[in-house]
């Protein structure tokens, strides 16, 4: 009885064990190497911009593109949209009184345009018309925010980054 056991045992041992010998089943010596990924670093993004901002509704209206883009009109131009942006965010109605500070704090030209980085800070307050029976409206504030626009002559691109010093 244990021959009759053990001759199936047997098999079922050499089924397991196959591909376990070490050498491929064609006879070759070759053995496979092993391959890791390594993580890289995400170079920055070179491509120009390709779209445009969704702006926000408000009383302000979202500024025009320099005619020409150079150093000193890619300053004015960003640092005009993100205080018209936050400003149109922050206001509600016509009876918001809105506070806000904007600053670039760099620009630099690139192969397709310029990018730059424009950092705002501000609130706003919404007061209760005169002769009105209701209380004030609520108070926004728009904390330190920081943005990098990606400006070309054919579109303009806002991107959130790490918040620089408070305006």
């Amino acid at each position: 009885m244990r021959s009759r056991l053990a001759l199936p045992a047997i098999l079922v041992l050499a089924l397991v064990m196959a591909g376990c010998t070490g050498a491929p089943a064609d006879g070759s010596t070759a053995t496979a190497t092993a391959t890791t990924d390594t993580p890289t670093a995400t170079p920055p993004d070179t491509s120009p911009p390709s779209g445009d901002i969704d702006f926000p509704d408000g009383p302000k209206e979202r500024p025009d593109r320099p005619s020409t883009l150079n150093e000193s009109a890619v300053r004015e131009y960003v640092r005009t949209y993100e205080y018209r942006y936050a400003y149109n965010s922050l206001w509600m109605n016509e009876y918001t009184d809105v506070t806000l500070d904007c600053r670039v704090d760099d620009v630099s030209r690139r192969e397709w345009g310029y990018e730059a980085v424009v950092t705002c800070t501000g609130y706003s307050n919404t007061r209760a018309p005169e002769n009105a029976t209701v209380t004030a409206g609520p108070h926004a504030d728009w904390f330190t925010q920081s943005f990098r626009y990606r400006v070309s002559e054919e579109a303009t691109e806002r991107v959130r980054v790490e918040n620089r010093d408070p305006v």
